[in-house]
């Protein structure tokens, strides 16, 4: 699955029952145009874990919105070129973030100023963080008998692994095949390969993923672009003189529409 798509070849062949590879060009072609048209629709430029520096104008309030949600961390935060601390009790002089949503997250999240406000400038605030749709710290143990561990994906599909370590925050070693002991191998399903030295070791996974609904947003509109093409322009078609079968030629599903709103950006800044 290429970065930036939200659903694999294998289940949109699934869904349309295709069972050859004739079409698997134009099928790929497809996931990656919906893929980005949702995120265009969204006003989001990407939903997959990526560390951003984002700058704003100083708006003389005590919050801003990020432009990017889910926050999983925030790393720095400078007003006019002057690094602002966490508020670390929540009563002190600081930042605070707006806690995001459980399972999944889905709001767009708060940038907050405690005991003051953030002064009015041009793109004078720059805030770094990461975000993205992500599970992190999955906690696992490496079975004995096949040292091989699926992501359990609550939220969504796997779309991209972010690290691998031990219990004790020690990190495993990306590799592409048969991993040694301190190393693992992760395929584009969430499906994690160790070594057998690391039998019965505690690990922790963390990986990006496509939350539920826009997963099966993108399959859904998919199959109806594919679908569409032997009746590209048609409004309706007669079968033989006795029934008349009427096609809903639009943009976007309507479903699919309906289904997204909840993940849009609005920008309120």
């Amino acid at each position: 699955m290429a970065r930036g798509d939200l659903v694999t070849l294998g289940a949109l062949k699934a869904h349309l029952g295709v069972q050859s590879s004739a079409d698997d060009i134009l099928l790929s072609s497809m996931i990656s145009q919906i893929s980005r048209a949702i995120c265009t629709w969204l006003n989001r430029a990407f939903i997959l874990p990526r560390d951003v520096a984002d700058m704003f104008d100083g708006n003389g309030r005590n919050r801003i919105q990020l432009r990017n949600w889910p926050v999983i961390a925030v790393s720095s935060v400078t007003i006019d070129g002057q690094a602002i601390p966490p508020s670390t009790d929540g009563r002190g002089f600081g930042w605070l973030l707006e806690p995001g949503d459980d399972e999944p997250p889905g709001a767009m999240q708060m940038l907050m100023l405690r005991n003051g406000v953030f002064p009015r400038g041009w793109q004078n605030v720059v805030v770094a963080y990461r975000a993205g749709y992500q599970i992190s710290n999955e906690a696992r143990a490496v079975p004995g008998a096949t040292p091989r561990i699926v992501a359990a994906q609550p939220y969504g599909p796997f779309a991209e692994d972010c690290g691998v370590a031990y219990a004790n925050g020690v990190a495993l070693t990306q590799v592409a095949a048969n991993p040694a002991a301190g190393q693992y191998a992760v395929n584009g399903f969430g499906d994690y390969l160790f070594s057998a030295d690391d039998s019965g070791a505690q690990v922790v996974l963390t990986y990006g993923y496509v939350p539920h609904d826009l997963a099966s947003c993108a399959l859904e509109w998919a199959a109806d672009r594919y679908r569409y093409r032997d009746r590209i322009g048609m409004a309706s078609k007669s079968l033989g003189g006795q029934e008349t079968a009427a096609f809903r030629i639009t943009a976007m599903p309507d479903y699919v529409q309906q289904s997204l709103r909840s993940f849009g950006r609005i920008i309120c800044n």
